[in-house]
């Protein structure tokens, strides 16, 4: 979310171990998987009636099941239901307690509505299970950008962008620091730099950086 920066990390596989049933099941539960994936084509609103339908088959694993929450959660994210988002990721973190990448898109969704301190929290624990992971050292960069604690955020993006130097994101975002703690060339540098790889001012605009 980015997944943001960043593409859905989908959980595909997600039939191993089912029980056999009639063919007709089988055919409309391959279906809602797909289009919770988002295949198809599915629409946002596609994707989570077949998410829905896939955690209510009672058929998944409790991993399993998290990455269908989390799944959902990201296109809530998308619809701008953060609400609803954060809720499906905290029935995630429920289901499997050490995936970071939960913690970490529910870091990102939190600070995109400003509830900073429990973003924090989130990319520390992310962090804490998958030390030195570029995608929430990325998000942890941001939510100190929206604090305001703009040198603990660059100091954050050089650590994401010497693990991933081709982040358009993490070169944003440390670009939009170093404007603001009046590093002008720098941040521009960078600026450029990430809009060399994918412009994404507009969307971290929508997240509040500008």
């Amino acid at each position: 979310m980015r997944f943001r920066r960043r593409g859905l990390l989908l959980f595909l596989a997600i039939t191993t171990g089912i029980s056999c049933g009639s063919a007709a099941a089988e055919a409309q539960i391959e279906q809602q998987q797909n289009w919770c994936a988002g295949k198809e084509g599915a629409t946002p609103d596609l994707r989570i009636s077949g998410c829905t339908a896939v955690i209510q088959s009672g058929r998944l694993s409790s991993k399993q099941l998290a990455e269908i929450f989390k799944t959902r959660g990201t296109v809530y994210f998308y619809k701008r239901d953060y609400d609803r988002s954060i809720e499906d990721y905290a029935q995630a973190i429920k289901l499997d307690p050490l995936n970071s990448e939960i913690f970490d898109n529910r870091c990102w969704t939190y600070a995109t509505v400003n509830k900073l301190q429990e973003a924090l929290k989130d990319c520390n624990e992310s962090l804490r299970l998958r030390p030195n992971f570029a995608s929430t050292l990325d998000t942890l960069g941001f939510v100190y950008l929206k604090l305001g604690q703009f040198d603990q955020a660059i100091a954050t993006y050089n650590s994401a962008l010497q693990i991933d130097p081709k982040s358009a994101y993490s070169l944003y975002g440390r670009g939009m620091a170093e404007l603001k703690t009046g590093k002008t060339a720098a941040g521009q540098a960078d600026i450029a730099a990430s809009k060399a790889i994918k412009d994404v001012a507009e969307e971290m605009a929508g997240y509040g950086v500008k």
